[in-house]
Order: C-alpha cells, then sequence, then structure tokens
C-alpha cells in the first residue's frame, strides 16, 4: 500500500514535468510555418521601389591632370664668341618675328666685310667697261699712234738708206749704219702693236675677256657673303613673334659658344599636355571634347578639344602623352595646373538604369526586373557604357519600362509585387548628370513626352 503511493506520487511528478515540454516543443514547430508564409509567394506582394526609364545622356569619362605648356618655344645660344654689345630685353617684352635681339661684337669681321665689299666693287666695275666697249676717244687716239708710228717708221726707212751709201762712200762709220738699222726694227714693233691694240678697240672685248672678269666678279661677290656671314653670327633675331621668358645675359658680358642667351615663347602655341595610361590610350583620339578646371580658375570650366595624340608610349610609366587646344581662358601662362575630364564614350539618348537594378546570373547573365500590370518580369540585357551609379541598356529594356531598382534580390520571374510611394523613392543626383532626383526626371520626361 506504501508503495502504491510513492508510485502514484512519482506518475504525477513526472507529468507535471512532461506538460511544459511539450508545449515548449508544439509553438516552435508553429513558428516556421507562420514566417514561411511570405516567402511561398501566395501571401502578400512583394514590396519593391522602381524607376521609369527615361532617355538621358550618359558619358564615360577619365578624370586627369595636365600642365599649360608652350609648343613653340626656343632657346637662344651663341655660335661664336665675344662680348655682348646690344641686349635691351627683360622677362615678358614682346618681341616680333625678325627683330633683333642680341648682338656680340666683332670688330675684325666687319672690317673684313668693308675689304670684301670693295674688292667687288672693282671687280664689277671692271666687268661693266668690257661689256660697254672702246671709247670713241680711245680709238681715235690709238689711230693717231698709228699714224705717228706710221710717219716714224718711213723717216727711219729713209735715213738708213742714207746712211748706207754714206757707209759706202766711207762718210760714216758702220755703227751708224747698225744704229738705223735697230731704229728702223724698233719703230716696225711698235707700229705693229699699234695696230693690233687699234684693231681690239675696233672689234671691241672678246667673250673670253668679258667670261674671265664675270668669274672675278662671283668671286669677289662670294668673298663678301661669306665675311658678313661671319659678322651675322653675332647678331640673334626672333624666329618668330613672342614673349621673352628668360634672359641669361646682359650688356657687356663676354658670350661663350654654346652658351644660352635668351628664351622666347610663343603664346599663341599654349596647350594642356597630359599623360593617359596605357588602358586608356586606344580610345583617345584626335577631336575628342573634354573640359579643364584650372586652379587659376576654380569656378570656371572651360570647354577643348584633343588637338595631337603622341605616336608612342612611354615606357617607363606606361602613358600616352597628349595635347589639348582650349578656347577662352584669359591670361593663361606655361605651368599653369589643369584638371581635365575627357567623354571616352557618350550617348545623347540613352536608355539608362541605376546600377543597382542590375543582376548577374549564373544562368542568364545578367538581367533586370521591370513591373508590369503588379507582377515582375525578369529581362535579360545587354548593357553599354558604365557611368558613376548608372548603366546604359542596349538591348532588354525600353523608355517607359518601370525597373526594379530595391526589393528585387529574392524576386523570381512572375511574382506579385507592390510599388512603395513615389516619395520614398527619391534618388541622390549623379554628379556627373546622368542620375537625376525623381522630381527633377519627371519634369524632364515630361516636357520630352509626346
Amino acid at each position: 500500500m506504501k508503495q502504491r503511493h510513492l508510485l502514484n506520487r512519482n506518475t504525477v511528478i513526472f507529468m507535471l514535468l512532461l506538460i511544459p515540454l511539450v508545449s515548449l516543443t508544439l509553438s516552435c514547430s508553429k513558428s516556421p510555418t507562420t514566417t514561411a508564409q511570405p516567402s511561398s509567394g501566395k501571401g502578400q506582394p512583394v514590396t519593391v521601389k522602381v524607376e521609369q526609364v527615361r532617355p538621358q545622356p550618359i558619358s564615360r569619362v577619365l578624370e586627369t591632370t595636365g600642365e599649360v605648356v608652350a609648343t613653340n618655344t626656343v632657346v637662344l645660344a651663341a655660335t661664336t664668341e665675344g662680348p655682348i654689345a646690344f641686349c635691351p630685353w627683360r622677362e615678358g617684352d614682346w618681341v616680333r618675328a625678325g627683330q633683333k635681339l642680341i648682338e656680340i661684337d666683332h670688330p675684325l669681321y666687319r672690317e673684313e666685310v668693308t675689304g670684301a665689299a670693295a674688292a667687288l666693287a672693282v671687280a664689277r666695275a671692271k666687268l661693266d667697261d668690257l661689256k660697254a666697249g672702246s671709247r670713241p676717244e680711245e680709238i681715235a687716239q690709238a689711230e693717231e699712234t698709228v699714224k705717228r708710228l706710221q710717219e716714224a717708221m718711213n723717216f727711219a726707212k729713209t735715213d738708213r738708206e742714207r746712211i748706207e751709201k754714206l757707209v759706202e762712200r766711207g762718210g760714216l762709220p758702220g755703227e751708224a749704219q747698225d744704229k738705223a738699222k735697230v731704229n728702223l726694227v724698233d719703230l716696225q714693233s711698235q707700229l705693229a702693236s699699234a695696230q693690233q691694240r687699234l684693231e681690239m678697240l675696233r672689234s671691241g672685248p672678246t667673250k673670253t675677256a668679258i667670261a674671265v672678269q664675270e668669274a672675278l666678279a662671283k668671286e669677289a661677290e662670294a668673298k663678301l657673303k661669306w665675311a658678313q656671314v661671319k659678322l651675322a653670327e653675332g647678331t640673334l633675331v626672333a624666329p618668330f613673334s613672342g614673349v621673352v621668358t628668360k634672359v641669361h645675359v646682359q650688356r657687356g658680358d663676354l658670350a661663350t659658344l654654346k652658351s644660352p642667351l635668351l628664351e622666347l615663347s610663343d603664346p599663341s602655341s599654349l596647350v594642356i599636355r597630359f599623360a593617359v595610361p596605357e588602358a586608356f590610350t586606344a580610345e583617345v583620339h584626335t577631336g575628342m571634347a573634354l573640359e579643364a578646371r584650372l586652379d587659376a580658375y576654380p569656378k570656371k570650366m572651360f570647354n577643348g578639344r584633343v588637338e595631337r595624340v603622341y605616336p608612342d608610349i612611354d615606357r617607363r610609366i606606361r602613358t600616352r602623352t597628349v595635347e589639348a587646344k582650349i578656347a577662352g581662358i584669359p591670361n593663361v601662362i606655361p605651368g599653369m595646373f589643369a584638371r581635365l575630364t575627357l567623354k571616352l564614350k557618350q550617348a545623347d539618348d540613352a536608355v539608362v538604369v541605376p546600377l543597382v537594378a542590375l543582376i548577374t546570373t549564373p544562368e542568364e547573365g545578367k538581367v533586370v526586373f521591370v513591373v508590369k500590370d503588379g507582377k515582375a518580369l525578369r529581362r535579360k540585357v545587354k548593357t553599354g557604357i558604365e557611368a558613376a551609379d548608372r548603366i546604359q541598356i542596349l538591348e532588354g529594356v525600353n523608355p517607359g519600362d518601370k525597373v526594379i531598382i530595391s526589393g528585387h534580390k529574392d524576386l523570381k520571374d512572375g511574382m506579385d509585387v507592390r510599388v512603395s510611394e513615389p516619395e520614398k523613392q527619391e534618388g541622390k543626383p549623379n554628379p556627373d548628370g546622368a542620375s537625376l532626383p525623381s522630381q527633377d526626371v519627371k519634369k524632364k520626361g515630361a516636357g520630352g513626352e509626346k
């Protein structure tokens, strides 16, 4: 009896302990069923956020830095030695093309030029006389000389004959006869020479004589030019119109061979030179538009275009040098720092969606979900330009479609969805202008839709 009472009491205690355990087990088994109902798709629609697709511009940009440089810059150096006789310039002075900048004094070279010029004048004067021919008075004088010598020779003949007779008679010694013969021969020679000169004067100079004198004149001219070139080495002129950027000497300094004297640059040749990384070199070409912002004008944006692309890549830093021409920059000077933005690719009326709307799947690749008639429809897309938080859709989405941008991670094709209120979908504007707030997008779309 006592043992039976003890058994009943133990049974009651065991039942009291078992009841809470069973209740706890039942509550745990019911809670998963209750929470799984929304995910089965047969409960309430999934709440999502959407953005209506509208055509808008998008571009892929490259941001880099550059420096203003003058492509037309020269350093004038000395090609001879000597004291500086002329150098009135200072940095910032404007000079014209061909204007004298620096003169190195060379007195010896100046004297050589003077002597060569005199020799050339003599040679040319002789040539002019030859080409002009004989003067009438010269011919008359030559004729008079021939006449006088002819008369003298006739007298000498008569005198010789008389002396010969006297010698035969013994009235004169034989030496007198010899002297008469010598005198006659001398007069005959003089007469022949005078007659030849008279003939030359009447016929004028020969072609050979004129050619020889012309050659002598050309030789004298060449010597003058050589002396002038040597003297001109000491005079430096401006090769183009520009601004003096650096002066290394002043009057009285001694110029040495190849030493820099003065630097000159052309302001009209100013460009912005910058380097493009190798990964973007194939996309940069002449004529490409860009935007520039200079630290000297931090609140202004200047438009420009790529003017020159260097043909090779710097093998040390793997970049390609590019030059751009910027218009409308006042008082720009070499050395200014510039921040550049190049539009590598651009589409004006592109179908653009937020980057968060894009989902990459192993089966279909890139897809997005659009809302139509309360259903989430999956569409396979082909993408284009990506800029910041926006991406261009080439195929799969049309303007006017409502693309899901939030709440689409676990969606399946055809599921019921509920779009949240529009005022909760306001996005932040994209710095490059590709993404606008929902209010601005609506205003732009309303004006563009027909």
